[in-house]
């Protein structure tokens, strides 16, 4: 074989853009081998697996500007800000595949190594996305190209978090993306698994009183106690006491007096009082309080709970909630596409995992092996 070309590629490392020479080699009529490209996967504009991690590494904690910017700072030569978005995406998609991997291959633990009681925990929060669609009726296009005008759309998307984690330890696993109940507490299932839990290990849920979501959990852990967080109770008491008409000063009194109630145990003496008065003077904000607590009895009783141990409120995964999608989702003025959050939650997933290195290994042993 002979050199018919041999091009010059950049080649994007840590250390700098450099020149590469790409030998085509070619034996007329017979066969054809470009070694930079087939066998070292190298080709022009290209870049090392050390500049996507740092890129991937930038781009997840903040605004792909400003990780352009932190990329430059750090090694010297400038790379876009599409350019790191289009690198990060397309790594927080392996990372998404990645995380399906993980919980779709858990195996139960021996049983001197499982966990006596499980926590989990489960939230959301509204994450922006943005659609461009084109506008019906009007033949204005754009200044440049001159494509057809196109309006901006944005919608507010429900992003779930949830993580399981052993009662007794503060080491936890999260899950969690855009989706419904049953697949993300599905996810939820798998993680308390992979760190402990059997078909006899107590678990204790607590969130809010989203419709659907106390009953997912308790179908998928047979063994949960499900308990209301605290918070939501008393804020749907204060929206009945406005409604009923009592006075501002007033309502915090009649708000903690039912809640001290019912973290007491006495439930059913709080539900016959809201009865008794509904028959009197029916209010449809009072019949629904009646209906949430029915619903909720045996989940109330935070005295109970608190002596056995368990949190009653939901502050810890709320709090992830920011650290985790808010703190790069949710930053001022971002609007994504909808394909996008997923991925790119799953890549904060991983670091808040402790998976970022397992990550990272498996995609080079991958590269390598390509």
């Amino acid at each position: 074989m002979i050199v018919h070309k041999n091009p010059t590629v950049a080649f994007n490392t840590i250390f700098g853009r450099i020149g590469i020479r790409s030998p085509y080699l070619w034996l007329e009529g017979i066969s054809s081998s470009k070694p930079l490209l087939d066998d070292m996967k190298i080709y022009h504009n290209s870049r090392s697996e050390a500049v996507i991690r740092a890129l991937s590494d930038f781009g997840i904690e903040e605004s792909f500007a400003n990780a352009a910017t932190r990329f430059g700072e750090h090694y010297h030569y400038e790379i876009g800000p599409s350019a790191v978005a289009r690198s990060t995406k397309k790594t927080a998609q392996q990372a998404m595949d990645f995380i399906e991997d993980k919980f779709s291959d858990v195996e139960p633990v021996q049983d001197n190594d499982a966990i006596k009681q499980m926590l989990v925990e489960l939230d959301g929060c509204e994450i922006r996305t943005a659609q461009f669609t084109r506008v019906e009726g009007t033949t204005e296009t754009t200044p440049v190209y001159n494509n057809p005008q196109k309006a901006k759309i944005i919608k507010w998307r429900d992003v779930r978090l949830g993580f399981a984690r052993p009662l007794d330890s503060e080491s936890k696993i999260f899950a969690g993306k855009m989706d419904s109940y049953p697949s993300v507490v599905s996810q939820m299932h798998s993680a308390a698994v992979l760190i402990g839990m059997t078909p006899e290990t107590q678990v204790v849920g607590v969130a809010d009183g989203g419709i659907g979501l106390s009953e997912e959990l308790k179908k998928q852990f047979s063994t949960m106690q499900f308990i209301l967080d605290k918070s939501h109770l008393r804020d749907h008491l204060y929206e009945t006491a406005e409604e009923l008409g009592i006075k501002k000063k007033e309502r915090s009194a009649w708000v903690n007096q039912r809640v001290k109630d019912i973290s007491a145990g006495k439930i059913d003496a709080v539900l016959k009082e809201l009865e008794d008065e509904n028959e009197k003077n029916s209010n449809k904000r009072r019949s629904r309080l009646i209906g949430y607590i029915k619903r909720f009895s045996d989940s109330l009783n935070y005295g109970k709970f608190k002596s056995m141990g368990y949190p009653i409120g939901s502050g810890e995964i709320e709090s992830a909630h920011k650290s985790i999608p808010q703190k790069r989702l949710k930053i001022p003025g971002a609007s994504w596409k909808s394909d996008s959050i997923n991925p790119m939650l799953s890549l904060r997933i991983l670091r808040a995992n402790g998976w970022w290195e397992d990550f990272w290994e498996q995609r080079t042993e991958e590269v390598e092996a390509a």
